[in-house]
């Protein structure tokens, strides 16, 4: 285990943490921090605990699937599973055919 020090928001922190999930843990701080300068300057806003709730909301819903009217959520489908999906779709009318 390490101790690192990381500065989030202004505010330091230190944590201890596998010295493997060092690197991870400065990374993370560092977007955090980006995406906090960022609403900062966007929204002209001072109060940190606002900023913070704000990223963190950002940073939580990034990259997820959007969610359909239906309100059910539609992952990508990769590359392969549509070539899957196509093949099947290709027998299923073979056997209506039938």
């Amino acid at each position: 285990m390490e101790t690192v020090r990381l500065n989030i928001a202004g505010r330091e922190y230190p944590l201890r943490a596998p010295a493997a999930e060092v690197e991870n843990l400065r990374r993370a701080a560092a977007t955090i921090n980006a995406q906090f300068d960022a609403f900062k300057a966007q929204f002209n806003v001072e109060d940190p605990v606002d900023l913070l709730a704000m990223t963190a909301l950002h940073l939580a819903t990034e990259g997820q699937p959007k969610v359909q009217e239906r309100g059910d959520a539609t992952p990508p489908l990769s590359e392969a599973t549509r070539e899957r999906m196509a093949e099947i779709s290709t027998h299923l009318e073979r056997l209506l055919e039938v």
